[in-house]
């Protein structure tokens, strides 16, 4: 598989930084605020914790700050309903305004909500900040996080194998928590 810088949306991923820490706290010393929130639960009603998203110069950087999960790797994706709902199928597809592929190591992808895999500890903790360039949290555009029906974030069993569609073989939908603006 060739990587080519010429498409727009390629090029900004070269640039884009996708962190994934698993230190026992976030850096704090970014100085953006955040604009929206996410309160993750599992099917059970349980809360397992947060998710913030800040406006940043090269797209929307998400805090994860979750608890009581399997360890291990599990995907992440935003989706295009802010529902969630029984089994979280209400969160709808991955989200994609643009039409893309899902993964990273698709040709034609990836999806404006695909994110990496994120990483739960031995203890059932999880700590990253990931930066999507793919992200706004502009309430300007009409199909944004922000449209009529909202967006989510899904969390899943396994983790994303970055090609399959349409969720990367990720396994069941695990946790959820609508995107809400601040």
């Amino acid at each position: 598989m060739t990587f080519s810088t010429s498409h727009p949306r390629r090029r900004r991923m070269m640039f884009a930084v996708l962190v994934v820490s698993l230190a026992s706290a976030v850096s704090p010393g970014f100085a953006g605020s955040e604009a929206a929130t996410a309160a993750l639960k599992l099917k059970d009603g349980k809360d397992i914790g947060t998710a913030t998203f800040t406006d940043a110069a090269a797209g929307v950087l998400i805090r994860l700050d979750l608890t009581g999960l399997p360890p291990g790797a599990h995907a992440v994706h935003v989706h295009e309903t802010g529902t969630c709902e029984a089994d979280f199928t209400s969160a709808g597809a991955i989200y994609n305004p643009l039409g893309a592929k899902h993964g990273f190591l698709n040709d034609d992808g990836p999806m404006a909500g695909d994110l990496p895999n994120v990483y739960a500890a031995a203890d059932g903790t999880l700590k990253a900040e990931i930066l999507s360039p793919l992200l706004s949290l502009s309430k300007e555009t009409e199909d944004g996080l922000f449209d009529a029906d909202g967006a989510s974030l899904v969390l899943f069993a396994a983790a994303d194998d970055h090609l399959s569609e349409p969720e990367g073989n990720s396994g069941d939908r695990m946790a959820c928590g609508k995107i809400t603006a601040k």
